[in-house]
């Protein structure tokens, strides 16, 4: 069976139990690789999107609208499960359950060895 690599997420959340069950799911997952932060804290927010993440997956509550996701992350699949799975924003709501996730994530075409590959590139 070929590795089919790691899939880096990161999710912001802002109820504990959201963000700890959806990281529990994923990381359950082969190949998916979950880093967990709170919304609330400005620093960990950073510090999780420096790791430059396949996916984000985030509820876009308060503390989160100040943050543009996407120059934060530019190359991450943005998962806003408050509403919507999708690239960018979202013209017509769809459920984000925990499936529709998971294709998401597997589906972001990008892992940790290609953007590994990337980096050296880049230099």
């Amino acid at each position: 069976m070929a590795n089919e690599g790691q899939h880096p997420v990161v999710i912001l959340y802002e109820h504990a139990l959201l963000g700890e069950g959806i990281a529990t799911y994923l990381r359950a997952q082969s190949g998916v690789e979950a880093t967990v932060a709170s919304a609330l804290d400005p620093h960990a927010v950073t510090s999780a999107l420096a790791l430059g993440p396949a996916v984000v997956i985030f509820e876009l509550t308060e503390p989160l609208k100040q943050v543009d996701m996407a120059m934060r992350a530019p190359h991450a699949v943005l998962i806003d499960v408050s509403t919507v799975v999708t690239r960018g924003l979202a013209l017509s709501p769809d459920a984000a359950g925990l499936e529709r996730i998971l294709q998401a994530v597997r589906g972001s075409g990008r892992s940790t060895g290609s953007s590994r590959a990337e980096s050296t590139e880049a230099r």
